[in-house]
């Protein structure tokens, strides 16, 4: 298993943000672009590593799913996450019912308020 390379920072404003996109934004929106995209690749960073084997066996087959559940993870912090990264069998098979709390895509909706632009990583 590769060492992901997630900052304290990143994890902390995922604590922070208590899987609440308001909350999220209303973080992120104090933060300059060049801290905005450096949050969103650490997210994406994360969550790719959840959308291959073995993780991708537990899940639904779509590949809107996996991403899903593989957002909803980060979203859900780091003890969460390193729990799903040793036990891949803990992953959950869908997380349709709470979508809501996906946290993923916030950076790139300030990014494009504050600065006009997306954070162009995805």
């Amino acid at each position: 298993m590769e060492n992901i390379e997630t900052s304290e920072w990143f994890w902390s404003i995922i604590g922070k943000a208590d899987l609440n996109r308001d909350k999220l934004k209303e973080i992120l929106t104090g933060f300059s672009k060049e801290e905005i995209i450096k949050f969103q690749e650490e997210f994406v960073d994360a969550s790719v590593e959840l959308q291959d084997e073995p993780f991708i066996d537990y899940m639904e087959e779509s590949e809107d799913g996996v991403e899903d559940i593989a957002n909803w993870v980060v979203s859900n912090g780091k003890e969460l996450y390193f729990q799903i990264m040793d036990n891949p069998e803990e992953i959950p098979h869908s997380v349709n019912d709470v979508t809501e709390q996906i946290l993923y895509g916030v950076a790139d909706e300030v990014c494009v308020e504050k600065y006009g632009e997306s954070t162009g990583v995805y």
